[in-house]
């Protein structure tokens, strides 16, 4: 739960939180135990509340030791972070020559080695003299292998404090009731939150609990959680659809909460442990190993569970049989693999299982229709009333179509009909497509889409732009922009309480200048969980100082093993890009701490790149994009940590082991989870004029940095920047609510800070239900 709050900024102590915040602000007795504790925290980059405060200081010194562990070890303190050469911001000078060399030494026969001189290292590389400066490096210049590594870090270097308030049970059922009834779908770091909070004995489960659950894949979590401790009965209740009985066995299959294919999944994992070094005949074991990981086999109790649950549902749910059926219909290849291998035919003919029977008959023999069809039908006829007529049946597969439709039947009679199932739309499907009017509608955009396995995807622009001139094209553009500002301003008034106005006057509301630049939370699937706290995407955080030091550490619990992990940034100005990464090591305005390619045992390894903001300015460059790649076999490692620091004062690395990490000094961080599938993946981007990265996360294929597509990046960045952002949406709730701003939160009815904006579930919860 120490884990769950810092990432809400903020400390959970139940059995001292009563202390803390009944106390009246005054003057604390602090003692030396507690002093110490709070100097430790301020060279790790936090610092605590007055409330948080008075109740550190009523802990024991077990309680102390415990919370300074659970900061080292989410700040990765205990980790070795010494890099392959020492001293790196001076660049060693080693070239391709030198690699070229020591390769031609290593195959000769061992007679002609000895007339060279040089230096057979540990690894069993012989170094001939002349190529690369031993003495600058902690490992093998040749093969990445570190033979040292360090036990320190460096600490309070860091101007910058992360300010921890205090949290109690109330506070910490809050979160979980914001994160249960969030009415998007939870990134990676709420779900793991939610998941550690679901294993904790803070709640009691039973189905009540989660009736208000709206989200699919955040009932998957909760159904996981009730299974795993006996409640099956409880668990059936959160069961809708069929499908949902399907997304869950797929979850605690994969792990994955989204239905992705089995051949999608094969695909992508194929694809990850293709190496430029591997044979077929080993991308056909590879191939062979992934899909027996896949392959179904479940227990007799199992196959009963999910035969009474798909009974108990079908008996239950007042929905007709055929929509059922139905909604079964696009997974149904994956459906019949799970009837078989459930063995639910058997099951549905016992007694009792009647209409699980019916079910199963008619998926078989295919007797119902398919919506979809009717519309694709409509649409192939190019029946403008028909189509409309089907869409409007369903309001939120209308809202996901909307654009091409009026492409295809023109403006008016679309936006007509859709006026009509406006109020039955949920908020975040209108902000999506207030967002993306703009980007849609322009010959010259191309488009991204991200597909269910985080995979980003461009999308060139819909034929049907052709057919229109530019005026045409912006009066849609507006027609859509109406519709979605006539639809926020009905949804906040008839969400204020009439009472709540009546005799009151005016009243206030505080929207802090920050949530002016950070985009709604909205259709952003985040596959990284960020430890120390949570930034929304397109969230720009200003850079502290003239340097920025972006770090990588992976390895972390495993055997000493070859897995090499790579850590790269492009550099673009106005002509041309650049690349500081393993192959170059030094680039304008940037400096690479060397390749490490085989981690040591259990304590892993790191990689540093330091960005130099006056050189990069003098340079020319526009922005900087922050890579990590797996160039071994697979996908990104599980644990990897990455993310960029900086100071006011430039920040130390060690000349003897090459360390250069300060927690104190950290901006982001952020760790990768078992269920990424990415092999390569961009976590920022450095605007040099600014002084700020942009905190996105874009998934893409390759080994290297040279399979990015810097169109992708700037594609993706207009996307961010076409976004609605929160404060944009607050100022639409306060002129539908007729409330005075005002510049204080102290003075304000409703303020909305920056620490608010932190907890996203609450925002979503906010101005998207």
């Amino acid at each position: 739960m120490l884990k769950v709050s810092l990432r809400q900024r903020a400390l959970y102590l139940p059995q001292t939180a009563a202390v803390g915040a009944g106390q009246v602000p005054g003057r604390i007795e602090v003692t030396g135990q507690t002093l110490a504790l709070v100097v430790e925290l301020r060279k790790l980059g936090f610092a605590l509340s007055e409330e948080a405060l008075r109740a550190v200081n009523e802990l024991d010194e077990t309680d102390r030791e415990v919370l300074l562990d659970v900061v080292n070890e989410v700040m990765g303190t205990h980790l070795n972070w010494a890099s392959l050469v020492r001293g790196w911001l001076v660049p060693t000078g080693e070239t391709l020559a030198d690699h070229f060399a020591t390769f031609i030494a290593n195959l000769l026969p061992e007679e002609e080695r000895r007339q060279i001189s040089g230096t057979t290292l540990p690894c069993g590389h012989f170094i001939p003299d002349g190529t690369f400066p031993l003495e600058r490096y902690n490992g093998c210049p040749f093969c990445g292998t570190p033979f040292r590594t360090a036990n320190f870090n460096y600490k309070g270097q860091g101007s910058k404090l992360r300010l921890l308030e205090l949290w109690g049970d109330k506070q910490m059922e809050a979160f979980f009731q914001d994160l249960l009834l969030s009415p998007v779908p939870l990134d990676a770091t709420q779900r793991e939150s939610l998941k550690k909070m679901l294993d904790s004995s803070l709640f009691t489960l039973h189905s009540s609990l989660f009736t208000g659950v709206a989200q699919k894949e955040t009932r998957m979590l909760v159904i996981d959680e009730l299974v795993n401790r006996g409640l099956d009965d409880e668990a059936g209740k959160l069961f809708s659809t069929p499908n949902d009985v399907l997304r869950y066995l797929w979850y605690r299959h994969t792990g994955h909460v989204q239905l992705l294919k089995p051949s999608t999944l094969l695909y992508i994992q194929y694809k990850n442990h293709r190496h430029e070094c591997t044979t077929q005949e080993g991308q056909e074991t590879v191939a062979k190993a992934l899909k027996q990981q896949l392959r179904l086999k479940y227990s007799r109790p199992w196959c009963y569970r999910v035969a009474r649950w798909l009974n108990t549902l079908l008996t239950s749910h007042l929905s007709p049989l055929t929509s059922h059926l139905e909604s079964m219909h696009p997974r149904r290849e994956m459906w019949v693999r799970f009837i078989r291998a459930l063995r639910l035919a058997e099951y549905a003919r016992r007694p009792g299982f009647e209409p699980l029977a019916e079910l199963l008959d008619r998926f078989y023999r295919r007797d119902y229709t398919v919506w979809q069809g009717r519309v694709d039908r409509a649409l192939g006829k190019a029946d403008r009333q028909a189509t409309l007529q089907l869409l409007s049946q369903r309001p939120g597969l209308f809202a996901r179509c909307l654009f091409s439709t009026m492409l295809t039947f023109g403006k008016e009679p679309v936006v007509e009909a859709f006026r009509k199932v406006l109020p039955q739309l949920p908020v975040r499907l209108l902000v999506t497509l207030g967002s993306q009017a703009t980007l849609y509608f322009d010959r010259d955009q191309q488009r991204l889409a991200r597909t269910l396995s985080g995979m980003v995807k461009r999308l060139p622009p819909h034929p049907l732009l052709a057919h229109y001139n530019d005026e045409q094209l912006e009066q849609m553009i507006l027609a859509v922009t109406h519709l979605y500002l006539e639809a926020m301003q009905q949804h906040f008034a008839s969400s204020f309480p009439a009472s709540e106005g009546e005799g009151q006057g005016n009243r206030t509301i505080y929207i802090a200048p920050q949530l002016y630049h950070i985009p709604v939370a909205v259709g952003d699937r985040q596959t990284t969980v960020q430890s120390d706290s949570s930034a929304l995407m397109g969230e720009q955080i200003p850079v502290t100082g003239d340097s920025v030091r972006l770090f990588l550490q992976w390895g972390q619990g495993l055997p000493a093993q070859h897995l090499d992990m790579d850590l790269s940034c492009l550099v673009v100005t106005a002509k041309e890009s650049y690349v500081c990464s393993y192959f170059n090591l030094t680039a304008p305005g940037a400096r690479h701490s060397g390749d490490i390619q085989r981690i040591p045992d259990m304590v892993g390894t790191a990689e540093y790149i330091e960005l130099s903001l006056p050189e990069l300015e003098a340079f020319g460059a526009q922005r900087v994009v922050f890579t990590c790649n797996a160039y071994t076999a697979g996908k990104l490692s599980p644990n990897l940590m990455l993310g960029w620091m900086s100071a006011e004062k430039p920040m130390t690395v060690s000349d003897d082991t090459g360390v250069a990490y300060d927690p104190s000094t950290v901006d982001h961080l952020v760790r990768i989870t078992e269920s990424n599938l990415s092999k390569g993946l961009v976590f920022g981007v450095l605007e040099v004029k600014q002084r700020a990265v942009t905190w996105l996360e874009m998934p893409f294929d390759g080994q290297t940095i040279s399979n990015l597509s810097a169109e992708n990046v700037d594609t993706l960045l207009r996307r961010l920047n076409a976004k609605p952002t929160i404060g944009q949406v607050l100022d639409i709730k306060a002129q539908a609510q007729h409330l005075t701003p005002t510049d204080s939160p102290e003075k304000a009815d409703e303020a909305y800070t920056l620490e608010w904006a932190r907890n996203t579930a609450n925002v979503s919860r906010l101005l998207l239900a």
